[in-house]
């Protein structure tokens, strides 16, 4: 389901918002947010609740897991899935699910580097790094020119990583500890560099054929 609204009386910042929202049965929801009022990519954690009428009759904020600062922006989010009714036989109702929420500058929607731009993204082909992301703090990237290993606190994915371009890569999925991403072995996924911060900062924009989504994010070189 796409939704598309804009509200262009809330300080202007808000050019579109496009949620794309793909509700499982476990009550993950898949969504990016476009704004004019960040100069990245920024989260906003929520926690809702289904009831027995199968709507969401609850949204709360949680503020440890949400870098967004824009308070009238995250209360049209609130309310928008206030408003959601999901189908009578829903397996979300009687119960409470986290999701968090994708702000993304709308320049990086379409942003692609020139060629001249792309060398420098040079500098990431090998390295230590880490993502910028309230969910995965904790995950070091250790990659080199064929490998790359995604290490966290209880799990560790292992790809394999092929350049197109000094900023365009594929991932393929090798192996993984967690059980219930088996199934992504073989698979790939496209990501292609679409800006360089003065940080050491790279945003990037993933797209995969195996789920249709577009994730956009920001990935730090540690060393």
């Amino acid at each position: 389901m796409k939704i598309v609204f804009t509200k262009e009386k809330i300080r202007n910042s808000i050019v579109c918002i496009c949620l794309l929202v793909s509700l499982t049965l476990t009550g993950q929801v898949q969504k990016k947010i476009f704004v004019n009022d960040i100069q990245g990519v920024e989260y906003v954690t929520v926690n809702f609740c289904v009831d027995n009428e199968a709507k969401i009759s609850k949204v709360t904020i949680d503020k440890d897991k949400t870098t967004y600062k824009n308070e009238e922006n995250i209360k049209l989010l609130r309310e928008y899935l206030l408003g959601i009714q999901f189908y009578s036989d829903s397996k979300l109702k009687n119960n409470c699910y986290d999701s968090t929420f994708t702000y993304i500058n709308y320049k990086y929607e379409d942003k692609s580097l020139s060629k001249e731009e792309c060398y420098a993204c040079e500098k990431f082909k090998t390295g230590l790094f880490g993502y910028e992301h309230v969910l995965y703090q904790g995950v070091k990237i250790k990659r080199k020119r064929k490998v790359q290993k995604e290490i966290g606190a209880d799990d560790k994915q292992i790809y394999s990583i092929k350049w197109l371009s000094n900023c365009t890569y594929v991932l393929t999925y090798k192996r993984m500890t967690e059980p219930r991403l088996k199934h992504l072995i073989g698979k790939e996924i496209h990501v292609e560099i679409i800006d360089v911060l003065k940080n050491g900062s790279y945003v990037y924009r993933s797209t995969t054929k195996f789920d249709d989504i577009v994730d956009y994010g920001i990935i730090k070189k540690i060393k």
